[in-house]
């Protein structure tokens, strides 16, 4: 196994010095990432250190060493590209990404890389819609990789919210790691307690909870802003929207069982 470790070259001898006598090698896969890659034979041993570096503060995972497991795992974290605008890449992958526009990197935890199809639809929204300067609500943030496109592509606020404590430090933490977190407030708070309005929400959290909280996201859309929600059935995105009232549908976007719908208050267009 390896123990890989996402660090800048200002912290690469740190963390190679926090390593001890153990044997390490630093690669560049960025103008700003690198890796710190550590050679460990046993599997316990090398999750054991793994986790330890993370409750340190620090970025790190396992990976195999070789074999097809080692090729499924680059298959895994290679960087995903939207249009011109955008591009998401683990902060421990180990493809170059010095030419990715708008990168946002990842680090351990919460849920979310882009890779799943409901995350995919609402960040191809993002990519499409957000013109710059928007106050943005992601509800249900798991990694904050919604919220995050979202600044990247020119929002000027994040508020993310989530009812997992660990998805919200996880947020935190990918702001932390793309200089963002000035401008993101990440909380457990429940929706109710979250002042609007925003004009942006967005929403991957399945058709229960957001039939369940529809009357406190509506609220907490601006009037001229709009929302995206995803994580439902293509069958189920008129009865979804129908809840949304007096929001309107005015865009689906689908990929094989999950679809993504975008709604405006009656009569604004975008």
């Amino acid at each position: 196994m390896v123990v890989v470790v996402a660090t800048t070259e200002q912290e690469a001898a740190a963390v190679r010095a926090r390593l001890g006598d153990r044997p390490s090698q630093v690669v560049t896969v960025g103008a700003v990432r690198r890796l710190v890659l550590v050679p460990v034979s046993d599997e316990g041993e090398a999750e054991r250190l793994a986790s330890t570096l993370r409750s340190e503060g620090l970025a790190a995972v396992t990976r195999p060493d070789d074999g097809p497991r080692l090729d499924q795992w680059m298959r895994y974290t290679r960087p995903l590209t939207f249009g011109e605008r955008l591009s998401l890449c683990f902060a421990w992958s180990e493809h170059d990404r010095t030419d990715l526009p708008g990168l946002i990197e990842l680090g351990p935890g919460g849920f979310g890389n882009g890779d799943h199809p409901s995350t995919r639809l609402l960040v191809e929204e993002l990519v499409t819609r957000i013109q710059g300067g928007e106050r943005v609500l992601d509800v249900g943030c798991g990694s904050g990789v919604l919220g995050l496109s979202a600044l990247e592509l020119g929002a000027a606020q994040l508020v993310a919210i989530d009812i997992d404590r660990s998805a919200v430090e996880a947020t935190r933490r990918n702001a932390a790691l793309n200089g963002m977190d000035h401008r993101v407030e990440a909380t457990v708070a429940p929706l109710e307690q979250i002042e609007g309005p925003f004009d942006v929400v967005v929403a991957n959290i399945g058709r229960a909870a957001i039939v369940e909280l529809a009357p406190e996201l509506v609220r907490c859309l601006s009037p001229d802003g709009w929302m995206a929600v995803s994580g439902i059935s293509p069958s189920l995105g008129s009865l979804v929207a129908g809840f949304l009232r007096p929001l309107v549908e005015v865009e689906r976007r689908t990929s094989g069982e999950w679809a993504a719908l975008v709604l405006q208050r009656g009569g604004v267009h975008q």
